[in-house]
């Protein structure tokens, strides 16, 4: 049996990417970021959220296991705030970097006025 349902799986991986429109789209790959399903990556129609709403949608991973439903978020949670952190830093660097660059100049004015009137 499960050998059946994972060579359905393949197939329905190797199916046609189109929806089945009356002017058929090529389908867009998202990810999922709800708590049942986080990371898991589907393709859903262009036109999946707006006019006339095309229901095309199918999952392309597996399910996710309970301890991945609590990981991969926890995961997440820390890579964004890793990424804001960092973000911050840069900041922080580039500010330090240009203060440094102002007092050197103030310095080397100041040292030019005093060689210049001693």
């Amino acid at each position: 049996m499960e050998s059946s349902s994972s060579s359905s799986a393949s197939l329905n991986r190797r199916a046609s990417r189109t929806c089945y429109r009356p002017s058929p789209s090529k389908l867009v790959l998202v990810v999922s970021w709800t708590e049942n399903n986080p990371r898991k990556r589907f393709y859903r129609c262009p036109n999946y959220w707006v006019g006339r709403k095309c229901k095309y949608f199918q999952w392309v991973d597996d399910e996710i296991c309970p301890r991945g439903k609590v990981l991969i978020p926890e995961q997440r949670h820390i890579i964004l705030r890793l990424q804001a952190e960092d973000s911050t830093c840069k900041k922080r660097e580039k500010c330090l970097a240009m203060s440094l660059i102002l007092a050197l100049l103030m310095c080397g004015i100041c040292l030019c006025i005093i060689l210049v009137f001693w």
